[in-house]
């Protein structure tokens, strides 16, 4: 899976966030905040990943067991796909 084209990640005031650029901002109103995790899995997702390796992204890079990391993944994700900046 990955980022749909017209989605990009800005630091505004020490605050990270997914904002619509171009058609997309016709759908899409707002922005979306993300905290420094987020971050890290927003960018494995530019480049395009699974859902797999998301999940052993976070287990090598924090300390979370696996349960913690597939329900963090999944939420994330089913945030993302809500907001239709999923390919």
């Amino acid at each position: 899976m990955k980022v749909k084209h017209g989605y990009i990640l800005k630091t505004i005031a020490n605050q990270h966030v997914v904002i619509p650029t171009g058609d997309e901002a016709i759908h899409f109103s707002g922005m979306l905040t993300l905290n420094e995790s987020g971050v890290k899995l927003f960018e494995q997702l530019q480049s395009g990943t699974s859902q797999e390796a998301l999940v052993q992204f976070l287990l090598d890079h924090y300390d979370i067991d696996q349960k913690t990391a597939e329900n963090d993944v999944h939420q994330f994700l089913e945030k993302l796909h809500s907001k239709g900046i999923l390919e």
